[in-house]
């Protein structure tokens, strides 16, 4: 797959020259197009043959989506019911330094089979034109549930601009593409659809290409055009798990919901005729709730007629790289320690099993990569344990002596202070998390105990606490591996971001590629991804293929985070399971 920019300054320069001949004005309207509007099929045929004939070349694809309601979608909404009304694809016209548009209205569109008018543009092999999206994860996603091939070759704006932005700007506009216009090419684009003269989605497929273009250069010189590439070829992957879903036992996950009804209710009764509830109640109470108004109805709301239930992944969603997810979100379902059942209820079809892998102290591994740290390299490279290599230090005696306590306070104490905390927000996270109920002195000698232990871990911190001096009065920026940038604009800096963001966005993207590489693989086998949930990597494989997926999917996994991190081994636990446990 090729999403990396194929031509050079045509229209992006026309503008240019535009505006120098213009006199100053408030953010002139987008020139009308030269636009050929067709309503028949023969017409539409002939066109695109024409387009394809002329070589590859950078197309602008404006795509109307409509929700089930009929009203366009806007940005953020849920593109997988959607259809397509109508297309605009703008075409360079090297003689004239602009773009002509052709409009495959609704009506042509709407006929038995209109739609597949557009498939030589999505799969024109070799001689595939390169086509620039405003959205590429809705695009494909409607595409795909459309039946329609995908693109090889294409570039998305919002991808882009995220990139660009650093993380500066995560403004969340329901018409992103108008902001583009207006800022980076200050221009305006007619108001609603299709504008007073009857021209904004062929506008929309102009500006596509010329904002495309004009950031092209920026992408790369900030050296952003590895990650941008990369994040553009990451979207069939994800669209492809969108469609699997996972499985549901939906009467499973009911009598798991109901079970928390029924205790709720007995707990209620009891803490009403007892007099002062103890904390222990009060607590259990507030999880119990907290279960009930998030999950109780979660087989009724999303569960498909298949049994299967599919989320939306958004992979730009944090300034990190790391993936969100949503409606529902499937990456906050709780573990078994904090509702017994629940994840046992998310099954394969009939017929397969899952693997489900999870990288071993990725954080850790890759922060001893980035540091750089060679006290937690070497804990690594040996084999050992890094949390009882802490409590170790912590406790005063060697690592075969450490007791599951000692250990449990030491995995609290490395992923505590890793990222910067405090020793007063240690103690809450100590007790939220572990159990551990520290004082304050005890805390800081944990926080002491940890940086001796890892000395080039302290010395890192050091580097970073003197970014937040520089950052009072300049812009600063942290990347990743890849070179994934994020910028903290003057007065902005966060010191523990500034520790976090290089770390988990290399683990981010090294997780990424195992996608990537996954997504080609596992079909081989009849597997396929089907849930990506932090640093866990769920698939679906038939079951006379499960131990040959297993190992698939954690070679893999190991190969991609080392292909970024290689000063330390990569470990991931994969294995075989009936269900999500």
């Amino acid at each position: 797959m090729d999403c990396s920019w194929p031509v050079g300054g045509l229209l992006s320069s026309a503008i240019a020259k535009a505006r120098q001949q213009e006199p100053a004005q408030p953010r002139p309207q987008w020139p009308t197009p030269r636009v050929v509007a067709v309503r028949e099929a023969e017409r539409a045929r002939q066109a695109i043959e024409r387009i394809l004939a002329r070589g590859p070349r950078a197309l602008g694809v404006a795509l109307d989506l409509r929700n089930p309601e009929g009203a366009r979608l806007r940005s953020g909404d849920d593109p997988r019911p959607a259809r397509i009304e109508s297309v605009a694809i703008a075409v360079p016209e090297d003689d004239a330094g602009r773009a002509a548009v052709l409009l495959l209205e609704r009506e042509l569109l709407g006929q038995a089979g209109g739609l597949a008018l557009i498939d030589p543009l999505l799969a024109g092999g070799e001689e595939q034109p390169y086509l620039v999206f405003a959205d590429a994860h809705a695009a494909l996603a409607v595409l795909s549930r459309e039946g329609r091939p995908l693109p090889g070759r294409y570039g998305c704006l919002t991808v882009a601009a995220t990139l660009l932005a650093e993380g500066a700007d995560r403004r969340r506009d329901h018409r992103p593409l108008d902001r583009l216009v207006r800022e980076e090419l200050e221009r305006e684009l007619p108001e609603g659809l299709l504008g007073a003269t009857g021209q904004r989605l062929p506008c929309e497929a102009e500006a596509q290409l010329v904002l495309l273009e004009h950031m092209t250069p920026e992408l790369r010189r900030r050296r952003l055009a590895r990650v941008y590439q990369f994040e553009c070829e990451l979207l069939p992957t994800v669209v492809d798990m969108e469609r699997a879903g996972i499985g549901l036992d939906p009467a499973g996950f009911e009598r798991v919901a109901g079970g928390w009804v029924r205790e709720r209710g007995e707990l209620d009764a009891a803490m009403s005729g007892a007099g002062e509830p103890s904390q222990e109640q009060t607590d259990r109470l507030a999880r119990l709730d907290k279960l009930i108004s998030t999950y109780r109805w979660w087989a009724r709301d999303f569960v498909d007629p298949d049994h299967r239930i599919r989320c939306r992944l958004h992979p730009l969603a944090a300034d990190s790289g790391r993936f969100a997810c949503t409606d529902p979100n499937l990456q906050q379902v709780p573990s078994e320690h904090t509702a017994p059942g629940l994840r046992a209820c998310f099954r394969p079809a009939p017929g397969n099993v899952l693997i489900v892998a999870d990288y071993a102290q990725i954080e850790l591994r890759v922060a001893a990569h980035l540091a750089p740290c060679d006290a937690l390299r070497a804990v690594f490279r040996a084999g050992r344990d890094p949390h009882r290599a802490t409590a170790s230090t912590l406790a005063g005696k060697p690592e075969h002596a450490i007791d599951d306590h000692e250990r449990k306070l030491a995995k609290a104490v490395n992923f505590g202070f890793l990222f910067g905390m405090g020793a007063r927000r240690f103690r809450e996270y100590a007790r939220d998390s572990y159990g551990l109920e520290l004082d304050e002195r005890q805390a800081e000698d944990a926080r002491a105990a940890f940086f001796r232990t890892f000395p080039g871990i302290a010395a890192w911190h050091r580097r970073v606490r003197g970014l937040s001096r520089q950052g009072e009065h300049e812009a600063v920026t942290v990347t990743t591996v890849m070179g994934r940038r994020r910028t903290f604009l003057p007065g902005k800096f966060s010191y523990n971001a500034a520790l976090n963001i290089p770390v988990q966005g290399t683990a981010a993207e090294g997780f990424k590629l195992a996608m990537l590489a996954l997504h080609r693989r596992l079909p081989e086998i009849g597997g396929r991804g089907v849930l990506v949930v932090h640093d866990e990597y769920l698939a679906e494989v038939p079951r006379e293929r499960a131990e040959q997926g297993r190992a698939l999917v954690e070679g893999v996994m190991v190969e991609a985070m080392a292909s970024l991190v290689d000063s330390v081994p990569i470990l991931v636990d994969a294995e075989v399971a009936e269900h999500w446990g």
